[in-house]
């Protein structure tokens, strides 16, 4: 029996490729170096690299330093002042000098515009020489220092009291009472022995000065009264401004305060004057002095009186006219009304007289005297 050798099988090609392809596929995977974290951050970093600079160009970061810039200021030599210029030493470096202003064109109104009044003061009114301010305020300043208005010199409180030869000042009781000006001591006591006025009595404890200056050759008198304690005696000589004595409530008093007297040539009742034409003012105010009278030139007694400020708004301000004869009117003035202590300004004084009013217009300066007159029908 004869064998036959048995033929080698020829791989196909389906059996091939697949090896082939296991093969390359090895190599492959040989062939590639494995990747660190390090190689791997290079590597990206490298491709954003490469793609910036494929895209945007990368500006140089500058090596300059910046310029510092520091603030400093000198610390100044001195604090400013507040303290007042003395007016006589500016006065001495003041130099005048003298330099052209442009003058703004005049405005002519239209004829349907109404020009406002405008109150422009005239010259400084005549001012006697004999003008007497030469009291100084007898109670301590920052207390009560102004008169009481509501029973004035010449007064009657509306017919309820005594016509009034005085002032009062109200005080509480144990209130520095000071001398209105210089002079010697003439009285230092209470008048239960001598009168002063018109009983004993009247003033309790009082003193009576006599000034060391006249008027028209006339001696001239204060008098303090209802004095609780007196620290003069007589014959002593006091300056202006000394504590004399403390107010009280002795004699014919309805309560503390300090009546003042004024009396001229003599120390008698009958011999006052208003002080309110005496005390010096306040400051920027004035007094007004008046007299009121009939066709005839006989006096009007205790006609009301008010004052009505036309320039400015102003706090109410009224008296009578001197109730009687037993009062008298200053010999400069001849007055028989007196208000003190009106803000300067432009007034109307008014009197009524049942239904009719009667009008004077006045200026009233700063330390000054204004005088109205006005004459009333019956």
């Amino acid at each position: 029996m004869k064998f036959t050798k048995p033929l080698k099988r020829q791989p196909s090609s389906q059996h091939i490729i697949p090896f082939i392809l296991a093969i390359l596929i090895m190599a492959l995977i040989g062939c590639v170096r494995p990747i660190t974290p390090e190689a791997a951050a290079v590597e990206s970093a490298a491709v954003v690299a490469i793609q910036q600079e494929s895209t945007t160009a990368v500006l140089p970061t500058p090596t300059l330093a910046m310029p510092v810039v520091t603030y400093q200021e000198s610390p100044p030599t001195s604090l400013p002042s507040f303290a007042l210029a003395d007016p006589d030493e500016v006065a001495k470096q003041a130099v005048p000098t003298v330099t052209e202003t442009a003058v703004p064109p005049t405005l002519v109104p239209e004829e349907t515009s109404t020009p406002q009044p405008t109150f422009t003061p005239p010259a400084l009114a005549f001012t006697s020489t004999e003008e007497h301010y030469w009291f100084r305020r007898p109670i301590p300043e920052g207390g009560t220092v102004w008169t009481d208005k509501v029973y004035p010199y010449g007064s009657t409180k509306g017919g309820t009291l005594r016509t009034h030869h005085g002032v009062e000042f109200y005080v509480q009781s144990g209130t520095q009472v000071l001398s209105v000006a210089s002079g010697t001591v003439r009285v230092a006591g209470d008048d239960s022995a001598y009168v002063h006025g018109p009983h004993a009595n009247f003033y309790g404890n009082l003193i009576v000065i006599e000034h060391d200056s006249l008027l028209n050759g006339e001696k001239v008198f204060s008098l303090y009264g209802h004095l609780s304690d007196i620290f003069v005696v007589e014959g002593q000589h006091v300056d202006s401004q000394q504590v004399i004595a403390f107010s009280g409530a002795t004699g014919v008093a309805d309560g503390p305060h300090l009546h003042l007297e004024v009396r001229l040539g003599e120390n008698s009742y009958n011999a006052t004057r208003n002080p309110l034409i005496w005390l010096y003012p306040f400051p920027d105010r004035g007094t007004i002095v008046g007299r009121v009278t009939w066709p005839d030139g006989t006096v009007v007694t205790e006609a009301p009186v008010r004052l009505n400020r036309v320039d400015a708004s102003s706090r109410y301000l009224a008296t009578t006219t001197y109730a009687d004869s037993s009062v008298n009117p200053d010999p400069t003035w001849d007055e028989n009304f007196a208000i003190d202590d009106v803000d300067a300004g432009f007034y109307e004084v008014i009197v009524n007289n049942g239904d009719k009013k009667y009008k004077a217009e006045v200026w009233v300066y700063p330390y000054r005297t204004s005088l109205v007159e006005i004459v009333i029908e019956p």
